[in-house]
């Protein structure tokens, strides 16, 4: 299931063929309902969350394209000692990400961004984790803001500094009996990204 975040709310679909929004597609789709909905959702704060189900996996694609601009970016899951490192970023608990440069890949994004951020060193990406989806207004352009994420592991253990610049003024590890305070204090989109975690800090 695709979900995306707009703060806590949440947009749903089954269907979603995401490879269509890094490709001109010039083909023509019935999605002018879709688009209004999703922009009816977007400005109605009162509404919660908003399921279209089985919709046409293409047409809910280009509904997306048409109404964000997109703005990729890459962040880790730095394990070190059975648990997690995590930062607080404007008084928020969150996890080191930042936006894709062009000409550059995720993972590589992943590993500089969790290095400036953190200060951690000696960074190395172990696998894949599912991705997530938030979407805020910039400059009167809603944006969507696809997360890629990593688990790493580094051999420099935990030195850190945090980006103070980047509104970072803590970076700290979570073990087992912390994730579920982290988990209430973090982001919506952030929430659906820790029951990856668990068992894999707890596999390290």
């Amino acid at each position: 299931m695709y979900r995306l975040f707009c703060n806590n709310r949440c947009l749903k679909a089954n269907n979603f063929c995401e490879e269509l929004l890094s490709v001109d597609n010039k083909e023509i789709r019935n999605a002018d309902d879709l688009v209004m909905k999703i922009l009816d959702w977007l400005y109605d704060e009162s509404q919660d969350c908003l399921d279209f189900g089985d919709v046409d996996g293409k047409d809910f694609a280009y509904a997306v394209k048409t109404v964000f601009r997109q703005a990729p970016a890459a962040g880790g899951v730095v394990v070190v000692d059975n648990q997690f490192v995590a930062i607080e970023r404007h008084g928020i608990p969150d996890l080191p990400k930042g936006h894709i440069e062009r000409g550059e890949t995720p993972e590589a994004a992943a590993l500089r961004e969790v290095e400036e951020e953190t200060g951690i060193k000696n960074l190395e990406i172990v696998k894949e984790l599912p991705a997530t989806w938030h979407c805020y207004l910039l400059s009167n352009q809603w944006t969507i803001k696809k997360t890629s994420w990593y688990l790493m592991r580094t051999s420099s253990g935990m030195k850190s500094v945090p980006q103070t610049e980047e509104g970072i003024t803590k970076v700290y590890l979570v073990d087992k009996e912390g994730v579920k305070d982290f988990e209430e204090k973090t982001f919506a989109s952030l929430k659906t990204l820790v029951p990856e975690i668990i068992p894999v800090i707890s596999s390290f």
